[in-house]
């Protein structure tokens, strides 16, 4: 396939050898397993890059990735941009501590050390294979299988297929919340927000829905004369089973549906 035809992700990635390494090393070969070809935006205080440009390269791109460990406006409004445009997003930070603007703080963000050990940096290849995997999946009813990622090192072993903290939190939080009605993803991040992991709502969801343990419905709750339509979190049988499996299913009675007329539509 030539690199044309191939999906392209625009890479945002603050100056600086660590960056470069970062790049070359640990995100390259992840792009070319999934089957994205990477195209760098380079900002820089000494040369910024036009807003204009920024929204024309993202429009036209499929996704955009970007590691926002250092507090770069340019690399803000670029995920701003990709957001209202609508793009995929996979945004990477070793500063979780820094506040992100207001308005964007519930995108979809993976966290990794910023003195990683090699382990660290291959959950973070797996964290980021995953994400790209979900974005580059066409959109159906059924769940794509999740891609396998192997990095080139005679050492390395293995992904777990475990899952990882932030979606056990996640399943874990939907299982005992969850109404007849389900959960609103709105809901699932104050629950997550509660447990200092809202940044991680947006990933969570994705990794659970491409795990097929989670599904969304479509919720239809009258108001009064007002009818509003809500797409809700719920577990499949899958996830019911891996929580089952694990002694992680909630045994305290759950919430019931709220005492309004309600139809779900499938």
């Amino acid at each position: 396939m030539s690199e044309r035809n191939q999906k392209q992700c625009i890479v945002l990635l603050p100056a600086g050898p660590h960056y470069e390494r970062l790049f070359n090393e640990i995100l390259q070969p992840v792009f070319a397993d999934i089957g994205f070809v990477p195209r760098r935006l380079q900002p820089s205080p000494q040369s910024a890059i036009p807003v204009d440009l920024f929204v024309d390269e993202i429009e036209q791109a499929d996704a955009l990735f970007a590691d926002v460990s250092e507090n770069i406006p340019e690399l803000w409004i670029a995920a701003g941009c990709a957001a209202a445009l609508g793009k995929p997003l996979c945004l990477i930070s070793s500063t979780l501590t820094s506040a992100s603007p207001l308005g964007i703080q519930y995108l979809p963000l993976i966290p990794y050390r910023a003195h990683a050990f090699p382990s660290d940096y291959l959950q973070l290849q797996h964290n980021i294979a995953a994400r790209l995997s979900a974005i580059s999946s066409p959109r159906t009813g059924t769940a794509a299988p999740e891609a396998e990622f192997h990095p080139q090192s005679p050492t390395s072993s293995p992904i777990s297929d475990d899952l990882a903290a932030y979606e056990v939190m996640a399943l874990s939080i939907i299982d005992l919340k969850a109404s007849d009605l389900g959960l609103s993803p709105r809901d699932l991040g104050m629950e997550m927000k509660m447990r200092d992991s809202a940044h991680l709502t947006s990933h969570a969801m994705n990794a659970l829905r491409h795990r097929n343990f989670i599904e969304k419905r479509p919720v239809q709750i009258n108001y009064g004369n007002e009818i509003h339509i809500s797409e809700n979190l719920f577990l499949t049988r899958a996830g019911k089973d891996w929580l089952i499996l694990y002694n992680r299913r909630g045994t305290t009675h759950r919430s019931t549906a709220r005492t309004r007329d309600i139809l779900i539509n499938r």
